[in-house]
């Protein structure tokens, strides 16, 4: 599957990734922390997300189960 949310991330510019954000109804830092792989995005979260990557002709739109069901980062313990 991948991590769609980190390819958006980096084709995106930052103007464009706090668009996002606001669209989402979330903040860029809570958006770096689930492309990122430190968090998941709930299911009506991740819907949000996929929604508001729709409005950027740009960029290819996240799909919503790319984000709920991601691995998330191993952390050293």
């Amino acid at each position: 599957m991948g991590n769609e949310l980190l390819r958006w991330r980096k084709e995106s510019s930052a103007e464009d990734w706090i668009s996002l954000a606001v669209l989402a109804k979330t903040s860029a830092g809570y958006l770096d922390q689930i492309a990122y792989g430190f968090r998941r995005a709930s299911p009506g979260k991740a819907q949000a997300i996929e929604e508001a990557t729709k409005k950027f002709t740009a960029y290819m739109p996240v799909k919503k189960e790319s984000l709920v069901f991601a691995p998330q980062r191993a952390t050293a313990a």
